[in-house]
């Protein structure tokens, strides 16, 4: 035997086992493929019950490798051994005997859609321990279930996503496209990972939408601002505006602006919204002079993105012009009006006021 024929046979003893490793593995698979596609059922909740079977988690585990060799394979019935390694997953946690058995109370007591998991909360749970279970954030918890805290009690019902994100319930006039676009997913990805391919959504169903959201105002803890009732007039001393504001509407407090002015306080809001203003204007009552020192352009006519300021009161006051009005009004927005700091309103002051302001533009 010569040297370059030893040579290919060491190298053939090398990676033969994995050859034969791999060869295995993708018969496993296409098998179960076609075996499952010559049957023409599909693994389900009453199969399980019927059958009385054993689940493991080296079982459940065996399921996983499947399901993503399928996917990466791409064969045919990927999405029917997904949906068995999701459904068999769901019923091990939600009703298993310390022996491993699926009870037959546990299967038929629960309700669920692919990716969405009922769980019963036990003796001792918290929702951190249940969050770090599943590999979620008491968020996600609490937003599935629309609990304000993260509190609670033995023989409560929780749906959880089998993935991070959230349990949505869809609402009437939801589309899959719109509920992607609102909390944070793709209408793909939303299809894919709850079976709508063919069925689509209804009002009351309950979906995961991986790694999604809430906005704030759909969260279970926000709380609405309270409306909040101004006087209208103010005296020069007490306010330092000069006029009056009509059509106020409150925008709510805003923190965390951040820049080199006080936080909550006007010129914070003011430079905001014109941050190519200098970082050294003073109080409100120093900004038309020193920014005109600067060579800002400083005079009494308003212009939309224009600052308003007035030297009047304690400290003075400046604000944002958002539009200047067919009328000879303009529409303004500022922080802390009326010595309330943070909080932001927008308001129109009349054209009778509108000369009382200087104007940095």
């Amino acid at each position: 035997m010569t040297k370059k024929t030893n040579q290919t046979f060491e190298n053939l003893k090398k990676i033969g086992p994995y050859f034969l490793a791999a060869a295995l593995t993708l018969m496993t698979v296409i098998l179960g493929s076609i075996g499952k596609s010559q049957s023409g059922t599909t693994l389900n909740l009453d199969t399980f019950a019927k059958a009385d079977y054993d689940i493991s988690v080296d079982q459940l585990s065996e399921m996983y490798v499947v399901a993503d060799l399928s996917d990466a394979l791409g064969l045919a019935s990927a999405s029917d051994v997904a949906s068995n390694y999701v459904i068999t997953t769901s019923m091990y946690d939600a009703g298993q005997t310390a022996t491993g058995k699926l009870e037959k109370p546990a299967i038929t007591n629960i309700v669920v859609s692919r990716g969405v998991i009922e769980y019963t909360v036990q003796e001792g749970d918290t929702m951190e321990s249940i969050a770090a279970k599943y590999g979620l954030t008491t968020d996600q918890i609490r937003w599935s279930n629309n609990l304000k805290t993260t509190a609670v009690t033995p023989g409560n019902v929780l749906v959880l996503p089998s993935v991070p994100g959230i349990v949505y319930t869809v609402k009437s006039g939801d589309t899959i496209e719109s509920i992607a676009s609102k909390y944070g997913s793709t209408a793909a990805e939303i299809t894919a990972l709850n079976d709508l391919e063919v069925s689509g959504i209804k009002e009351g169903d309950k979906i995961v939408i991986k790694n999604g959201s809430l906005p704030e105002t759909e969260r279970p803890e926000y709380v609405a601002p309270k409306p909040v009732t101004y006087r209208t007039t103010y005296s020069y001393s007490y306010l330092g505006n000069t006029s009056e504001r009509q059509n106020i509407t409150v925008l709510g407090r805003i923190y965390g602006l951040g820049g080199p002015y006080g936080a909550g306080q006007c010129t914070q809001w003011a430079w905001s919204k014109r941050q190519d203003l200098p970082s050294n204007l003073g109080n409100a009552n120093t900004w038309a002079a020193r920014a005109a020192a600067a060579g800002y352009v400083v005079n009494r006519t308003p212009s939309a993105g224009a600052i308003f300021q007035t030297s009047s009161g304690w400290y003075g006051h400046v604000g944002y012009v958002e539009a200047v009005n067919p009328d000879g009004s303009i529409t303004v927005t500022e922080m802390n009006y009326g010595y309330s700091p943070y909080l932001v309103i927008r308001a129109t002051i009349p054209a009778s006021s509108v000369g009382n302001f200087n104007y940095i533009h």
